[in-house]
């Protein structure tokens, strides 16, 4: 238990210390935009599972919740003011999911950091556009297959952990009855995240397949953009455009 807690507090750090440097060098707003089209790629990716209303909610909990733009600062000091307490209010499992998002979160939020750094290396204008071509040659140019493979394995351990998780008798009903306390003590955006997790995976009929689709996907995409001379694997998604600050 004490491990998970200071892994926990770990990730938070690491995803503070990196937002911190992508704010001071003024590229919060293009890691924003790789991100955002991250999402978009990952939507048109995985297709299929979102139209199936049984595995669109866990598809999107993965994309938006841990890939995407969204500013998590409030759930992370929520994470920070409890850490050391937390195994008093949350199951180890719980835990162990908790974990294991941040870390992917952390990680991720590092590698889309180093895209928007090519992004600027690349640039010859303050004008950038990010579609299928120019984020390939960025994801490329970063040089880091063994980091896309760790958070490709990271997300196939968030589904697991998080399959063990809703299997735990009582788990759900214990994060039900918990909303309204998590409220009262200034916990609701860290609660709302756990339940929506939760929640949308105690849906999918077979997770485990649910997740292997996932990763063999993720898998085959990196392996066909880091493979010498290969073809664009990328699916054709709207470009993002955007001016860099100055």
């Amino acid at each position: 238990m004490p491990d998970l807690i200071s892994q926990i507090s770990r990730h938070l750090r690491t995803v503070a210390d990196v937002q911190n440097i992508a704010l001071e060098a003024g590229l919060q707003p293009l890691v924003q935009s790789v991100q955002k089209w991250q999402t978009l790629r990952m939507h048109a990716t995985h297709q299929a599972l979102l139209n199936d209303p049984l595995h669109a909610p866990a598809l999107q909990f993965f994309v938006e919740q841990i890939y995407g733009p969204q500013n998590f600062s409030q759930r992370d000091a929520d994470i920070i003011r409890v850490v050391p307490k937390m195994h008093k209010y949350m199951p180890n499992k719980a835990l162990s999911s908790l974990a294991s998002a941040l870390r992917l979160q952390a990680l991720s939020f590092e590698l889309d950091y180093a895209v928007a750094i090519k992004f600027v290396e690349q640039a010859t204008s303050e004008f950038i556009v990010i579609d299928r071509q120019s984020y390939a040659q960025a994801y490329l140019a970063g040089d880091n297959l063994s980091l896309r493979q760790e958070q490709i394995a990271l997300l196939n351990t968030l589904g697991i952990n998080l399959r063990e998780a809703v299997a735990v008798k009582g788990v759900t009903m214990m994060l039900a009855l918990s909303k309204h306390p998590a409220k009262v003590k200034g916990l609701f955006t860290l609660h709302q995240f756990l339940q929506n997790g939760f929640k949308a995976f105690k849906k999918i009929p077979n997770s485990e397949l649910f997740m292997q689709n996932i990763v063999t996907k993720e898998q085959c995409l990196a392996s066909l953009l880091f493979a010498p001379q290969g073809e664009n694997p990328l699916p054709y998604v709207p470009s993002i455009e955007m001016t860099l600050e100055t």
